[in-house]
């Protein structure tokens, strides 16, 4: 069983930008290094991931 670590993305990854938080393989932090920095584990980094995963998209102005 291998550990996860918390990663914010400084750099773009694909489709991923800068900001968001990806789940990184604790043996492979050092590859992400320049691309990402790892985070703390707090209930503000909990949500911000849960948001990134609800596909949460602003709406449209109403009428246009």
């Amino acid at each position: 069983m291998s550990d996860t670590v918390k990663m914010k993305l400084t750099f773009p990854r694909g489709k991923q930008l800068p900001g968001e938080i990806v789940d990184v393989a604790a043996d492979e932090v050092h590859r992400w290094k320049g691309y990402a920095e790892p985070v703390k584990n707090d209930q503000k980094t909990e949500d911000a991931a849960k948001a990134q995963t609800t596909g949460s998209q602003p709406q449209k102005a109403a009428g246009k």
